[in-house]
């Protein structure tokens, strides 16, 4: 029998970051991320390893966060 896929649910939560509003993606208490808008066609993510990325949208950017969470989880 195949192994049922778990569900995570997924919180965002404004926070400010170095004087600029970032939308803060928690799985439960821990961060999984954050998405920051450079300007209206570009957002920036930042994965908990550091690692940075320009995404086109913020689904885009979100999308992202959550396959880098499954993948290392």
């Amino acid at each position: 029998m195949a192994k049922q896929p778990t569900k995570i649910e997924l919180k965002l939560q404004d926070e400010q970051l170095a004087g600029k509003t970032v939308q803060a993606v928690f799985d439960g208490k821990k961060q999984i991320g954050t998405i920051e808008e450079v300007d209206a066609r570009h957002f920036q993510v930042l994965r908990p390893s550091g690692d940075t990325f320009i995404a086109r949208s913020f689904n885009d950017g979100l999308n992202e966060l959550i396959m880098a969470y499954h993948l290392h989880k």
